[in-house]
């Protein structure tokens, strides 16, 4: 039986899509984006386009919501590090969520569910686990400016008092999503050869599925006031050198693995970050199924499939 309403900002992207088909069997959906390509509104959910860069009218937003989850965001890379493209992060992770929350005054919400990043962390950030108690120093401008949304949300449940959280996630894992790891398979299988680019970063990673989980979780939970929770899984950082090494051990031994020439680009990335989930398991209930072993397992199988079935 369908019980609350959900608003989803965002919901043309892959963590967007995925939450809408988990989340309309229970609930209400109205995915909103400026870029819904096509109407695919059923009997749960309903896509309305908007943008809320240009949009502040409340006219095409339902009047009776219980939660938010707010997708909208520019995510990070090589740019991120350049002065230039500053104007444009703080547009698409600051403007957006300060224009929202400007809407949402007007209306009666139970909580708002953010997504923001590891990036917040920067370099070798130390007491993760005690994630209101220390200040992270992010090292690019995506990291900075979703630090600065995390306490635009602060500041607006100090004055409001609706229930906010935060999910500082890593890079998530879709099995039909080009990703580092995949990247890594599919050459493998096509090529027998695998390269790598030059880089210092050991990287942290989350499962979609672990992710769909923590969302649901977030959502049954009511009066919890702010929370910053850091949805990681078990394991630590992994270089891309060790990813290759499992993926070449567990599909074709005859792949070889190359390294790039270094270059003298700044790494974006931050460096042999470990984030503790600590936190997250005891207050939000919710525990990773899917550590960094199981996550390539995965991705072999969903390819060695893929290819069979050609």
């Amino acid at each position: 039986m369908v019980t609350k309403n959900i608003l989803l900002f965002g919901g043309s992207g892959k963590i967007g899509e995925k939450l809408v088909s988990n989340l309309s069997s229970n609930y209400n959906v109205f995915s909103i984006d400026k870029n819904l390509k096509k109407n695919l509104n059923s009997l749960n959910i309903k896509y309305i386009k908007y943008n809320l860069l240009k949009n502040k009218s409340l006219l095409r937003i339902p009047k009776k919501i219980d939660s938010v989850i707010f997708l909208v965001g520019h995510s990070g890379g090589p740019d991120s590090i350049e002065i230039k493209n500053l104007k444009k992060y703080i547009d698409y992770n600051c403007e957006t969520l300060i224009n929202f929350l400007s809407i949402m005054k007007k209306r009666k919400i139970l909580k708002i569910i953010f997504t923001s990043t590891e990036h917040v962390y920067g370099d070798n950030a130390k007491n993760t686990s005690k994630t209101k108690l220390f200040e992270p120093n992010p090292k690019n401008y995506y990291g900075v400016s979703k630090l600065l949304a995390e306490k635009i949300l602060y500041n607006f449940y100090f004055n409001n008092l609706i229930d906010v959280d935060i999910l500082r996630i890593p890079r998530v894992i879709f099995n039909d999503d080009k990703n580092l790891i995949s990247s890594m398979i599919v050459s493998s299988f096509k090529k027998n050869k695998i390269y790598l680019s030059p880089t210092k970063a050991k990287f942290n990673f989350i499962y979609s599925d672990d992710l769909m989980d923590a969302f649901e979780a977030c959502l049954i939970q009511k009066n919890t006031g702010f929370r910053i929770l850091n949805i990681f899984n078990n394991s630590m950082p992994i270089s891309p050198l060790s990813i290759a090494k499992v993926i070449k051990t567990r599909t074709n031994k005859k792949t070889k693995i190359f390294k790039l020439k270094k270059n003298n680009k700044v790494e974006h990335n931050p460096l042999n970050l470990i984030v503790s989930n600590s936190y997250s398991n005891k207050d939000l209930k919710w525990k990773p199924k899917f550590n960094n072993n199981r996550i390539i397992n995965k991705l072999i199988k969903f390819y060695e499939t893929k290819n069979s079935s050609r």
